[in-house]
């Protein structure tokens, strides 16, 4: 008996202390609340891994991408803002930005950075409702970190393009995209898409673009001055 009324209280306290870590404003789901179907999204490809010859995250790996990307948003400057910045929290789902926010009017068009082959295109997209998206951001915080099939949903509408090398960019929250193929070779200045909010309305209408280092975003363990500087020489 006093087994089964110890166990009884950890479950108690555990259920309290979820419940004390939900975001002010965010809609609890009740008890009978379990996980929802996704809405069909583009399979996520497979990122090579880095070669070993820029494989050290640090100077020398961000030094080679210096000056390789043009701003991907039409008529927009790079921002300064370290909230729009990789490694900027994000309390809301336990976790991290790993992109570049560029905010930007809905449908303000949308340029592939530099020149190379999509290997992502979602054509065919629904987004998830709101109480989908309550029960995922819950479970995150539940769980202390973003699983990846939240933080990919919570992008949205999305263009991926390998640039080799383990380079991969990513154009995250689009209203819509052009007609793209998986395999396509498209040049640096291509429009590919429109600036929107899918996947997260609450942040409003901009475009989170990340560049991907193998298996890593650029600008990962950066803070202030040193993670401006190296965002602002990614672009020409």
């Amino acid at each position: 008996m006093r087994i089964v009324l110890a166990i009884a209280c950890v479950i108690l306290l555990g259920a309290v202390a979820v419940t004390a870590s939900v975001a002010p404003g965010m809609k609890q789901p009740g008890p009978a609340a379990g996980p929802t179907a996704m809405p069909y999204h583009t399979a996520v490809p497979a990122v090579a891994t880095i070669p070993p010859d820029i494989g050290d995250r640090g100077a020398r790996t961000y030094a080679r991408l210096w000056g390789q990307f043009s701003v991907p948003v039409e008529g927009s400057e790079v921002p300064h803002d370290l909230g729009l910045m990789p490694g900027a929290p994000r309390d809301y789902r336990a976790g991290v930005h790993e992109g570049i926010d560029f905010p930007a009017p809905s449908g303000t068009t949308v340029l592939a950075a530099a020149t190379g082959k999509v290997i992502r295109v979602d054509t065919s997209f629904l987004d998830w409702t709101r109480e989908q998206q309550d029960i995922a951001l819950y479970e995150a915080l539940t769980l202390g970190y973003t699983p990846a099939a939240t933080l990919d949903r919570i992008r949205g509408r999305q263009i991926w393009i390998d640039h080799g090398k383990g380079v991969v960019t990513r154009y995250a929250h689009l209203l819509a995209v052009r007609r793209l193929d998986v395999g396509e070779i498209v040049e640096a200045g291509t429009p590919i898409g429109e600036v929107g909010s899918s996947g997260y309305p609450q942040g409003g209408p901009h475009l989170h673009f990340e560049v991907r280092v193998g298996d890593d975003y650029y600008g990962d363990g950066l803070s202030s001055d040193a993670l401006l500087r190296a965002v602002s020489r990614l672009f020409r």
